[in-house]
């Protein structure tokens, strides 16, 4: 039986996802439509090494892309860890080899 007290995470409007601005700060943002869209595919957090080797990026072109606002914010997993959403950097990916494809036709 379903408890009806118990709220579901895509209807709790306390849920929030981290939205960056141009500066790498965070800002607060409801975040149905991205739970929802995402309800049949759990979100994945990546840790730097799987972003190493998924982009093929160093360490310190990671964080100076992150800081020109280039490439998707980390996210604070906890006090001393941090991850990247994969979905995020799985774009910009795409993003990068769509901009290479389109250049390369020039």
């Amino acid at each position: 039986m379903i408890n009806p007290a118990r709220t579901d995470i895509r209807e709790n409007p306390s849920t929030k996802r981290l939205a960056r601005n141009g500066r790498g700060a965070v800002e607060p943002q409801a975040c149905r439509s991205a739970l929802s869209s995402t309800s049949a595919t759990p979100i994945r957090i990546l840790r730097l090494g799987q972003v190493l080797n998924l982009t093929g990026l160093g360490k310190t072109k990671i964080y100076e892309l992150q800081a020109e606002g280039d490439f998707p914010m980390r996210v604070k997993i906890t006090s001393h860890s941090v991850g990247w959403v994969e979905h995020e950097v799985q774009a910009w990916l795409a993003r990068r080899i769509e901009a290479s494809s389109a250049q390369s036709e020039l």
